[in-house]
């Protein structure tokens, strides 16, 4: 079976976030480095027929600088799936709006996809893991996990 993945990030709004939950964990912090968290929002899946059948999966989230003191780029986002597919996504490519960067004591809320062209079964469980460099040159990373809902086709 060959997968083949099509991956593309979409900043979709600065500030404050939706409904939903899902825990934060920030990441380890020195002085002024950036401390960065994540927070679930909303991960669906979706079948797809073209460019070929596979599945759609959407992961809506926030990220948040808790420090106050240092903004931060995100450079990687890294996604495991339950049926053990995984992808890394550096946050260029078709859609991206610009690269996301949070602001010291800022938040922003974005939606990335990931398209998997496969026959296998969707994943209903994805670990997510962003990897950031802050504007002080501190690199750091923040992971998460979340169920991934169905949505049935139209």
């Amino acid at each position: 079976m060959k997968a083949l993945r099509l991956l593309y990030v979409l900043l979709v709004a600065a500030m404050n976030g939706a409904c939903g939950s899902s825990s934060m964990s920030p990441s380890s912090a020195t002085s002024n480095a950036a401390v960065v968290g994540i927070t679930v929002r909303t991960s669906t899946v979706e079948p797809i027929t073209a460019p070929g059948t596979g599945w759609l999966y959407r992961l809506r989230y926030e990220v948040r600088e808790t420090g106050g003191k240092t903004g931060a780029t995100l450079t990687l986002a890294h996604w495991a799936l339950s049926n053990g597919f995984t992808a890394n996504d550096d946050f260029s490519g078709p859609g991206v709006v610009q690269v996301p960067h949070v602001a010291a004591g800022g938040t922003l809320t974005i939606e990335s996809h990931l398209s998997v062209l496969t026959t296998a079964a969707p994943g209903t469980h994805v670990d997510f893991t962003i990897t950031y460099a802050g504007d002080d040159g501190k690199t750091g990373s923040v992971a998460t996990a979340a169920d991934i809902s169905l949505v049935p086709p139209q």
